[in-house]
This record gives C-alpha cells, structure tokens and sequence, in this order.
C-alpha cells in the first residue's frame, strides 16, 4: 500500500509542474498582416536586448506591414496571442532560462505556452563590437529571423536585405540552446572599421571613388550585415602575427649572431633597419631571451616575419626534414625547385619551426606551466606538413595561411594542388596542435567578375571536419556585385559551416525573385570562366609579381576579361532583368540592376587597364584616351556609390593607386 501512495504522490508533483509550465504551442506573431503579439523587454534592457528588439520588428514589419509593439516586462499586459520575450527578462528566469550560465555568444530559443523566450547573456557594451561576446540574445533573433521569416541578408544596405512577404507569421514549439560552432569569426575590415572610428577619407581617395559620407553610410551598413551573420568571437581568438618583425632593427647591430644566415654568408640585413628578417631558432641565448622578455602571462607569439627566406645556419638546418623524392609541379616555389624562388624561400621549414615552438614552450612553462604558445601562421616556409613525426599539443595554435606557388593559393585551383593543400592540413593536424584557418584568397579577383563558390566553400568545411577552431579571412574587399556568390558562401558558412552548399546557392538566387534561374546561370557564367582559365590566371598575372597577382591585378584585368567575354554575361543579366520585371515588387528588379552595376564597372575597369596594358603609366599617345576612361570610370562610381555595389575605398587605395599612376590622368 506504500507503494501506492507514492505513486500517488508522485503523479501530484507531476500535474503540478504540468500545470506550472503550460504545453508549448505554436507562437503566432502576425496573422492576416494584424499583429498578434508584443515583443516584451525587461524593464531596464540592456543595449544589446533593445537593439534586438528593433531589429525583430523591423523585419517582421517588412515582412507583413504589421509592426509590432515593444513593450517593457511590467507593461506586457493586454490580450494578445503572444508574447515574445527577448533578452534577460524575469520570464525567462521564472522559466528556467539561467541566463548568467549560458556559454559565451549563445543563446536559448524557448515556447512556453503561446509565447517565445529569446535570451542570452548581455552586458553595457556595444553589441556591434566584434569582440563582445555577451550577444546571445541578438543572435537567438537573427536564428528566428532566418527561419521564421526565411530572411536572407545578401549584401550591406537595406536591397541586400531579403525578406519574403508573407500575411502571417508562426512558429512551432521550440526548447534549444544554440551557439556558434567556430570559437570565432571573422571576414576582416579594417579598413571601413576605421572609417566607422572616425578615420578619413584622403582627397585622392573621394576623387576616384566614395565620398566622405557615403564611406560612412557604407561602413556602418557593412558593420550591420556582419553582425546579422554572427561575425564575432574575436575576443576568444588567440593573438596572432608576426613576432620577429622589427627585431633586427632592435637588436641587430649588437646580437647579429641571433639572426639567419643568408646565401651570402652574412647574418641579417645589410639595412639596419629592415622590419622583415628572420632569426636563428636554434640559437639558445635567442631563445631564452624570447622568454624573458614574455610578460610570463599572454599567450607567447613565435611567427615568423612576413617574408619568405629562412636561416640556412647547419644548426637550423639540422632541424628541418628531409625533401620529398619528388616536387609537386604546383609546389616548385616552395621546395625552391622553381628559378624564381632560389633566392626567396630558402627550402621548407615545417619541422625546424615546429621544433621551435616546442622548445620555447617547454622554456616558458617553467614560468607559466599553462602557457599557450602562439606560431601564429602555417604559412611559407612553413606551409607543408613536418615529415619526422613531431608531436606538439594542445597549448600550442596556429592558423593555416595557403600562400606559396600560385596554384596554391587562389581558388579554384586544380584537382592535384587542391587534395594536396587537404593533405598538407591533415598532417599539420596530426601533430596535435590547435589550429585556426586564415586565407588570403578573398583578396584576388579585384572588381571583375571572378570568383567561384565550391570548392573554396568545400576546403572550409573539410577543415572544419578535421579540428578548425575558428576563421579569420584577410580581407573583406566588399565587391559585393560582381564576388556577391562568394562573399554570401563564406558568411553562412563562418556561422553555420555544415550548411549545404548547394542550398547556400539557391538561398542566394532566391533573392532574385523570378530571375532567380538566370541569375545562377550568370553567375555559373562567370564560375565557369574561372574554372577554365585557372591556369591561364597564373600566367596572365605573372609578369609583374607570380606569388601576388592580387597587386598586379588592375594593370593586367583586361588579359582575363577581354571585350568580348562581357557580351555573353550581359545577355543573360538583360533576360533577369526582363523576368524581375513581371513581378510587381520592384527589389527582384533592383538587385539585378545592382548586379548590371557590378558588371559595368568591370567593363569600364578593364578598358581602362588595357590602356595601361601592364605599365604604370600610360604612353603619351594613348593619354586623352586614358583621361576619357578614367573620367567615364570615375562618373559611374559616382553615381552608382550609393548603391554599395563595391567597396570604392578598398578600390582606390589599395588596389588603384598603389598601382596605376592616375594622379597623372587627373591633371588638368
């Protein structure tokens, strides 16, 4: 019988609860374009509550007309189907929401009865700033705006926003808790960050591209459209860089010994003030005073400098693996087996470095047992995987940099150079130490239409499957109508980097309303054509500088994208313009046009590159046919800037006139 009454008992307790927690229902937002819900704040939200407040009512407003009402805690009274409490309220105490135990960035999704809790740890602080990670609440939005209201967000500004109309608004019962799957991420943007801080833009720079206010309507659109996809974390990112630059002018002239032998004999630089010369690793006094000069407390950075060339001591030469019995085609740079790098690279340095950052760790754990040690990049010299079997750990990170031979450094890239980069992950893996990804790919490409979305997007989740901890990409260049595919691939994929690819794609294409199938035959148009001249790239780009054709891109644009490849891609843009049109929303319509921008622009960029055909100046004959061009150019930008179609700063100082002597066109 005492079984009984405990059974009895226990099923008291159970109806209890059930009564206490109401079955969770559909949540109804919208129905019939009238509004069925408030969205409920705490009483005192923080910053980054209020901010995901608006931004869930603003797009439910685009997305049906109807706007719903924000409402504080104490005032969330009334008779409306359902409330959607967002941010640290005391609802989502009351139902079990532990708030201040949430992992950092994340959040909690959950129904109770007809309302939805949207809660993660918040703070004071700005939730724009990348480094912030008490965001959890404005992420749970953007992860119920994606899948409620199926919004997409392209590019910068509000025709990058796409949000499907609809007349009612619902979302079935949810109980997750979600956070990023990279520790951090990031597409870097310094650059526009700067402009955000205040930076300005040089006269030289608003003669050619954006104007002072435009860069910063742009910048601040820019820092939106990251945030939407969930860039952030980089607070959680190890320090990287290279350590060692500048050491040579700091120590050079009294511990010359402390720095690598050159092919001539001689140890460092002849200029004492050259930033970019590397040291001797195995030189013991080096290395302790590596260590004493740490602060014993942050991470210990050990990359190499920003150059290729190595010490070619016997002592760091012992310390290197042995060459394989045959170099890769694609590789000959980096094995030296290529005239070309004989007196740059110095030979591959994978095991003498991992050497190294074992040594220095062992150093520096008799101050800091916990230290970790940062060798910042897998990168020249060091890119192949070590051979002899070293075995780090996992206080020891390092990022994966693809930046040697030509083949291995853009993509596409051909099949053979492609699973060796893979190969060259897995054995830097086996090895045992943390890494992070960090390619420079995103540079290539300049303003033409060149860019592909596969296999680049396969590698990323290769190396996700196999122990990436987070990405950092150098650099968002923002040519966001002619690279639009590429930049919005490897956004999803930093926040969610097991999406499928092909649904990424149609995500995209989608946006494009009726033209959606022409504008994936475009842009398959343009993927083609890099797929097929992979190779030819490499040798269109070579004259001036074979390792970086990104700098030599706007003297050589007109090589790969002469006249004639324009008229193909054109037509099919005039035919997605014409089937935009026969719907009545006028966006689908809109971004085609911004695509046409994007592809006008090419075409005017190339003309003028072909009038400096590969030179820094244009020849006296050609010069009023040079002004004419750089004029129309010039025009374009300016009427087309408030549209974001590029990121005209990156333009015109990083590539244009670094390169190309337009001041002289400029003059009157």
């Amino acid at each position: 019988m005492k079984s009984l009454v405990s059974a009895a008992q226990v099923a008291a307790v159970l109806a209890g609860m059930f009564l206490a927690q109401p079955v969770a229902a559909e949540v109804t937002l919208v129905r019939d374009r009238e509004p069925r819900a408030v969205v409920v704040t705490a009483d005192q939200p923080t910053p980054t509550a209020r901010y995901a407040a608006e931004e869930l009512v603003g797009h439910v407003k685009r997305a049906t007309g109807a706007r719903l009402a924000i409402v504080s805690e104490s005032d969330a009274v009334g008779d409306a189907a359902s409330r959607v409490y967002v941010g640290a309220t005391q609802a989502a105490r009351r139902h079990g929401i532990d708030i201040d135990r949430l992992p950092r960035e994340a959040f909690v999704l959950r129904s109770v009865g007809s309302d939805l809790l949207i809660a993660g740890r918040e703070d004071d602080a700005d939730p724009m700033d990348p480094r912030n990670p008490h965001v959890g609440t404005l992420f749970g939005v953007y992860a119920f705006l994606e899948e409620a209201l199926g919004v997409r967000w392209l590019w910068p500004g509000e025709l990058g926003a796409y949000v499907p109309r609809q007349q009612t608004i619902t979302f079935p019962a949810v109980d997750r808790t979600e956070a990023p799957a990279l520790r951090f991420r990031e597409l870097a943007w310094g650059r526009m960050r700067g402009i955000l801080g205040g930076g300005q833009v040089a006269e030289e720079d608003a003669r050619l591209g954006f104007s002072p206010e435009v860069a910063y309507r742009y910048a601040r659109a820019l820092s939106v459209l990251l945030r939407r996809h969930r860039m952030g974390g980089m607070d959680a990112k190890p320090p990287t860089g290279h350590a060692f630059s500048g050491w040579w002018r700091r120590y050079g002239q009294e511990h010359p010994e402390w720095f690598m032998l050159r092919r001539d004999g001689v140890r460092g630089d002849p200029n004492p003030n050259a930033d970019h010369v590397d040291i001797c690793v195995t030189n013991e006094e080096l290395q302790d005073h590596i260590v004493a000069q740490w602060d014993g407390e942050s991470v210990l950075r050990l990359g190499p400098v920003d150059r290729p060339g190595r010490c070619l001591c016997d002592d760091c030469r012992a310390w290197d693996g042995p060459p394989p019995e045959t170099v890769p085609w694609f590789a000959q740079m980096v094995y030296e087996t290529d005239p070309r790098a004989a007196n740059v690279f110095a030979g591959v340095t994978s095991d003498r470095y991992a050497r190294f950052w074992k040594v220095i760790q062992e150093k520096a754990r008799a101050r800091n047992s916990e230290v970790l040690v940062s060798g910042s990049f897998i990168y020249e010299n060091e890119f192949p995987a070590p051979v002899t079997g070293i075995e780090l750990n996992e206080h020891i990170y390092a990022e994966f940099v693809p930046w040697q031979d030509p083949h291995l450094r853009w993509f596409p890239m051909p099949d053979e150079a492609y699973a060796w980069v893979k190969e060259q992950w897995l054995g830097w893996q086996r090895t045992g130490l943390r890494m992070g990804y960090r390619p420079n790919y995103l540079h290539d490409g300049y303003v033409m239409p060149h860019f592909e979305t596969r296999q680049s997007a396969e590698f990323f989740q290769f190396a996700y499957a196999h122990g990436m901890e987070g990405a950092r990409f150098d650099s968002l260049t923002g040519q966001w109508a002619v690279h639009g595919p590429r930049l919005y691939m490897h956004l999803r994929l930093l926040n969610k980097p097991d999406l499928e690819i092909e649904e990424i794609r149609r995500e995209y294409f989608s946006a494009f309303g009726p033209a959606a199938d022409a504008v994936r035959r475009y842009c398959d148009y343009w993927e083609d054509h890099a797929v097929a001249n992979m190779l030819r790239f490499i040798e269109w780009f070579g004259d001036a500088h074979p390792w970086m054709r990104y700098r030599s891109y706007p003297r050589y644009a007109h090589r790969a994208f002469p006249p004639e490849v324009f008229g193909p891609a054109a037509a099919l843009l005039d035919e997605a313009r014409t089937e935009a049109g026969k719907d009545p929303r006028p966006e689908y319509a809109q971004r085609v046009e911004f695509l046409q921008a994007g592809l006008k622009h090419a075409q005017l960029t190339a003309r003028l590159a072909s009038l400096f055909d590969g030179n820094r100046n244009v020849p006296p004959a050609r010069q009023d046919e040079a002004k004419q061009a750089l004029a129309e150019l010039v025009r374009f930008r300016k009427e087309h800037e408030e549209l974001f179609f590029s990121d005209l700063l990156w333009v015109t100082n990083y590539w244009e006139r670094p390169r190309l002597n337009v001041d002289a066109l400029l003059k009157d």
